[in-house]
């Protein structure tokens, strides 16, 4: 799945469930990237990076591999009160692997790998082999404005 497809795909997947959601784009630097609006007013936004399928070529039409879809998961309860990163990578996790979409073969948070990174964010594998990569750049507390990329707090 190429970056703008994606970047629909997971806009529609959090609109679904009752998030705002919206393009983001920081250029050239950043052409692909979903802000996330929690009903508490906190905000993540992930910028969409792919890797594609082998033998992808970007000038000829995409061509999808479809099969089942994941099997849903639980989406975890947000609560009232600060987010805190981790629980925010799965709730978005749940919501994509969720979405029925034929394409996806295994939806993870970063946090949860075997060797969790430095970042936040998510990854999604599809069955043709592409990856999508989300990585969290900003996370702000309701009424706060982004900071320095990729220096989030460890709860929104």
């Amino acid at each position: 799945m190429r970056p703008a497809r994606f970047q629909q795909y997971a806009i529609t997947a959090y609109r679904a469930a009752g998030l705002e959601a919206q393009p983001w784009t920081e250029g050239a630097k950043r052409p692909f990237g979903v802000k996330v609006r929690f009903g508490s007013g906190a905000e993540v936004w992930h910028a969409v990076t792919t890797q594609p399928r082998e033998g992808d070529v970007p000038e000829q039409p995409e061509e999808p591999l479809e099969k089942d879809a994941p099997e849903p998961v639980a989406v975890p309860e947000l609560g009232a009160g600060r987010l805190p990163i981790p629980t925010v990578e799965r709730y978005l996790v749940a919501l994509l692997t969720n979405a029925g979409n034929t394409e996806v073969a295994r939806v993870y948070a970063y946090s949860d790998r075997d060797q969790p990174g430095s970042t936040s964010g998510l990854g999604v594998e599809f069955h043709s082999g592409a990856k999508a990569f989300a990585p969290f750049v900003h996370a702000m507390p309701p009424g706060r404005t982004p900071g320095r990329e990729f220096d989030l707090p460890q709860e929104v």
